[in-house]
Order: structure tokens, then sequence, then C-alpha cells
């Protein structure tokens, strides 16, 4: 390598010299400061797993003459020449172009490489046994840049046991790896991608899709909708949580019928209120008992009673860690097949928050949904699949297409990342979205402060608490709720009141009797109402509003319409007559005059038959 340096020169000098001093000992163990991962191999031990025609074959392509028969003689020979300084940079020189693209790669990840990955760029290494070596000498003529490193010596393989199994890693040893660092200018490497994290900034969208507050507000309307109304499951959900499709039609239909107008499109209410029900479980806030799905009672209200920011965070953080809500088998276009394969959901959803945790945020920017999903395709393509298997899980499009190989990385890789920064996390308050037309879709996102608090995993700062916003009953019976006014309050509210209009400023809800009727009969007394309201409105209610609540309290069930036939005798004799006989008289109702009798609806039949029998009647 003719370009080198005297000082790289006099670097090498001392690294050689420390290798021969190591070898002296036979271990070529490489001191401390060289170590970059304990766990990886020096070159020594990397060869010893060699058989003597591979051996042969690196000696041959690296011009070096191992004069012994002797396996760990034959080990230390060539590991004592590959580790020269001039020998590196002889081979280095001697690179193709393509080559020493490979060698910055594994250079700018620390010298490590999931070996899937490093394969799709560069090529797969032939299998071959020692018969096929000696016969093929695929040293001569590899046929791609990852064999033309693995033959001379630079890369290696092993297995690196994960959480998800082993994974095949490319590896420099770790006594190789500074002297290839040294002989390789800076400038010539690839960034170091492992923290480097560029997203394409865009201008600011014309149009900008906010949920904010969205989901406190959905999660509210079920709460609400769930405490007054009966839900029944039609059947008993296998999984721990009751499902979307454990409830009858009508019920999800009133239920997506709670919910705000959909954020886009593409995210119909169906699939945002079984997104919503599984969460509102996993966080706690409803339960399935007795067959009824309704709001857990103590859960509940700590939520409605708490801060914004802290009913949001909830939320946030039970998504987060819920291992039972595969993102991947909820992406609209994908129809995955259970055949056994497995993904892991908090594996996919984890490192997507923390690519967007590294993002551009210091100026509010907007940034590229397909430059977000191109730069984690640079970085991190097999960031799902910690063993690069693009070929056991089978996954169709709706078109009935196998989604089968890493050509198809887009639709299913990219199709996920899309879903979460245009569905999920949305909803979820992470992000905001921006078009260029209202009916567009998303092009651009860019972080919101609760978001950024979120991926940081830090605590929002909750602002001092304030003088609780009052609600306001006019003598309309119209009660105007703030904004700002306890999510508490107003769930107290709505088990009384019906909703009449809802934006940003202000709910309206509207007293009525059919709503107080309706209360009463879940078991609110009217002057717990009346009391609710003295305390929400700070004894502000109008005197009528209370007199007429307590009024329509008092008058509940002092009422009863039935059904029945009345009985007409065609004179005062026969009254007795019925009256006194063993079997029709047990079933006469209230006598109205000497001659009427009234006979209740559910015995009219039973009468009728023993008129006829008896001869009263024809």
């Amino acid at each position: 390598m003719s370009g080198v340096s005297d000082l790289k020169l006099s670097s090498f000098l001392v690294v050689s010299d420390f290798a021969a001093t190591s070898h002296s000992h036979n271990t070529l163990v490489a001191a401390e400061p060289w170590v970059y991962n304990k766990r990886v191999k020096t070159l020594y031990q990397s060869l010893l797993d060699y058989e003597m025609g591979l051996l042969q074959g690196i000696a041959s392509c690296r011009a070096v003459s191992l004069n012994t028969s002797r396996h760990v003689q034959a080990v230390e020979r060539l590991a004592e020449a590959l580790l020269s300084p001039t020998a590196t940079a002889i081979v280095l020189g001697g690179l193709s172009a393509e080559e020493k693209e490979a060698l910055q790669l594994l250079l700018s990840h620390g010298g490590r490489l999931e070996g899937p990955r490093f394969a799709r760029e560069y090529g797969f290494i032939r299998p071959m046994g020692p018969a096929r070596l000696v016969r093929e000498q695929p040293w001569r003529s590899p046929v791609n840049p990852a064999e033309g490193l693995w033959y001379r010596g630079l890369i290696f393989k092993t297995f690196q046991a994960t959480a998800e199994g082993n994974l095949e890693m490319v590896y420099i040893p770790s006594d190789l790896l500074p002297l290839l660092e040294i002989a390789t200018p800076a400038a010539d490497r690839k960034p170091p991608t492992a923290d480097v994290f560029e997203v394409a900034l865009v201008p600011t969208p014309s149009v900008v899709i906010s949920g904010k507050g969205r989901l406190r507000e959905n999660i509210f309307n079920l709460l609400v909708y769930l405490q007054t109304t009966p839900v029944r499951l039609e059947s008993k959900p296998k999984a721990p949580d009751v499902t979307y499709q454990s409830l009858a039609a009508k019920d999800r239909q009133a239920l997506a019928n709670c919910l705000l107008p959909p954020l886009l499109p593409a995210l119909p209410q169906e699939a945002e209120l079984e997104f919503l029900l599984h969460l509102g479980q996993r966080a706690g806030l409803l339960v399935a008992r007795h067959g009824r799905l309704r709001p857990d009672r103590d859960p509940a209200r700590a939520w409605l009673q708490a801060h914004p920011l802290q009913q949001l965070r909830l939320l946030q953080d039970a998504w987060r860690a819920d291992p039972t809500w595969n993102d991947l088998w909820h992406v609209p276009g994908l129809v995955p097949q259970p055949t056994g394969w497995e993904n892991s959901p908090l594996l996919a959803r984890s490192k997507i928050l923390g690519f967007l945790a590294r993002v551009d945020t210091s100026t509010e920017a907007w940034l590229s949904i397909a430059g977000f999903a191109a730069t984690i395709k640079r970085v991190e393509p097999d960031f799902q699949r910690p063993g690069g298997d693009y070929n056991s899980w089978y996954i169709y499009d709706r078109q009935g297409q196998l989604l089968m190989g890493f050509e198809h990385w887009e639709e299913v890789e990219g199709a996920l990342i899309r879903h979460l920064l245009t569905h999920i996390l949305p909803l979820l308050g992470v992000v905001e979205l921006g078009t260029a037309a209202e009916t567009g879709d998303p092009g651009s996102f860019r972080l919101t402060p609760p978001g950024q608090s979120f991926l940081q995993n830090q605590v929002s700062a909750v602002p001092a608490d304030k003088k609780p916003s009052l609600l306001r009953v006019d003598a309309n019976f119209q009660a105007h709720v703030p904004a700002r006014a306890s999510l508490y309050d107003r769930f107290q509210l709505a088990r009384f009141a019906q909703l009449e209009q809802r934006d940003k400023e202000r709910t309206v809800y509207a007293i009525t009797q059919a709503s107080i009727s309706r209360a009463l009969k879940n078991g609110v007394a009217a002057e717990q109402i009346t009391a609710f309201l003295a305390r929400a409105t700070d004894n502000q209610t109008p005197l009528k509003v209370v007199e007429t609540i307590l009024t329509w309290g008092t008058r509940q069930n002092t009422a009863r319409l039935e059904q029945a036939t009345l009985l007409r005798l065609a004179h005062e004799g026969l009254l007795a007559e019925l009256r006194q006989h063993p079997r029709l008289g047990p079933l006469l109702g209230e006598t109205l005059n000497s001659s009427t009798i009234l006979i209740s609806a559910d015995k009219v039949t039973e009468v009728r038959r023993l008129l006829i029998e008896l001869g009263y009647l024809e």
C-alpha cells in the first residue's frame, strides 16, 4: 500500500511488536486497549476453527508458506503472518472497490454486523467441504466481495446468542481490527451508522393533522357509554382481553358512534375502536365481568381524576409495553397467516420508537415519512427480524401475493413503519402529520412535545394545581363544560345528562327528564345529582333546575301502566257467584264496580277457558 505515511507505518510497528510479544505466549490476545468487544475472537482463535484445506487456501491467497501439516502450528504461523502491518497494507491495497466498501461497512459498525444483512449487500459465502475446497480452490476466483474478504482472512463468521435465538454475525477478529482501522483513512470510511440517523427535512405542510386530545376524549366517551349502557359479550374471549369480535354488531356500531370523526380516511372508526378497546383493557380502565364489558371502577376513577398529561402517558406506556397487540398483524393491506411463525411486537415497536427518539427535534422539524423508512432500511433493515429471516414469515397482500424475501421489505417492514407513523402514533398523540391537501395521504410528520417526552422516557412536567374550571348550568337545563374542566366531573355529568355539542373550547350537555330517568334506573339518586351540581358549579345551579330534578326523582316509579282486560257481567248477582268459584275466583282481579272485574293480561287466557267451560261464554 504505497500511499501509507510514515506515521501509519510507525503505528504498524507498535502493533506488530505487541502482536509478536503476545504470540510468544501462544495466545495472540490483544492487550486491553485493542479489545473492542471481549466476546469477539482473536485471529488465532478464529483460525483454530478452520480445516487445513481452508487454512492453506488463505495462506495461498496471502502468499504465506505454512510448511507444516500440524493444524495448531499452521494456525500459529498463519496468524502471525496475517497480523503483520506490512501484510495488512499489501492486502488492503489489492482489494477491489466493492471489497473495500464491504470492509468499510464492517469498520463503521465496530467490526461486527449481522450476517444476513452483510450477505444481502455483498454476497453469500458458499459453504464447501474439504474435498470441494481442494478441487475448486475458490480463493482463486471469489464470486463476490464477501468471498474475497473471507479467503483473504479478513472476515469470519460466528453465532451470537440473543433473546430471539442464535444470530449469525460477520466479524473482524479483535486483534486484526485495530490494524485495519489504522490502515483505513478516516475520510474513506462510511460514517458510524449506529450513531447517525438522518432523515430528510421537508417544508412545513399545507395541512396539519393533529390528534391532540383525541385519545383522551375517545377513551372518556367509551367509559361513559359502557358505564351507562349494558354491553354484553356474545362469546367468551379466548385471550385475557375482550376482543372486538366478542361484542354484538349493534354494540360495536354504538361504541364506534361514540368516537370522534376519523383522523384519516384510511383509518376507519372500526379499526380505531378495536385498538382503543384493547388499549383500555391493557391500561386497566376496562374489565369484563359477569359477561359484561364495563369500566373498572377504581382505576377508571384514578385516571379520570389525573392530569391530562398523566392520562395520556398512562395510555402511551400501556401500548409500548403490550406484547399482546401485534402491530404487524393490524397493518392494512397485509394478511399474515398463522402457520407457526412468530414475530416479537415489542422488538419491532421498541426499535422504531428508538429510531424516532434519534430524529432531529431541535426546531420542531417536519420529516419525510418515506425518508424515515428509507433511513431505517439503510441503517438496520432487519429491525424486526433479528436473524434476517425473510423466508419463513407467511404474509400475503390483499391480492393474495406471498410477500416472502427481502425484495418485499417495502411491503412488509416499510408498511409497518408507515402504519405506526400514520395510524397508531397520531392516535397516541406522539406525532402530528402533514399533507398537501385535506384529502391527501400524509407525507410528513413531526414529534409533539408529549411525544418527545414519551420517546425519551421522561416524565412530563405537570403544571401546578390551579383552581378547577367550574361547570355552568343555565335555566334552559344546559350544562356547559369548559375544556379545562375535570374529566371526572364531566364523567359524573354524562351519567345523568345527554351530550349535545362538543368543540375545542367547551362541551354542552342537556339535562332532560329522560336522561335523569336513565340515571335513576342505574342507581343514581336525585339528591346525589343535585349535590354534585352544587359542588361542580359552586352552588350556581338555578333553583328551577334543582327543584325540577328533585321532582323528577320523587315521581320516579310512582305510577305504573299495565295491560288488562275488563270482564263485564250481565247483572250484579254474577259477581259473588264467580268470586266463590274455587278455580275461577283466584284468577279474578280488582272489582271496578258491581258488574265489572279487571283481569290481568297474564290470566286472560285461563279465565276465558274457564268461562267457556262453565257456560258463561260461548
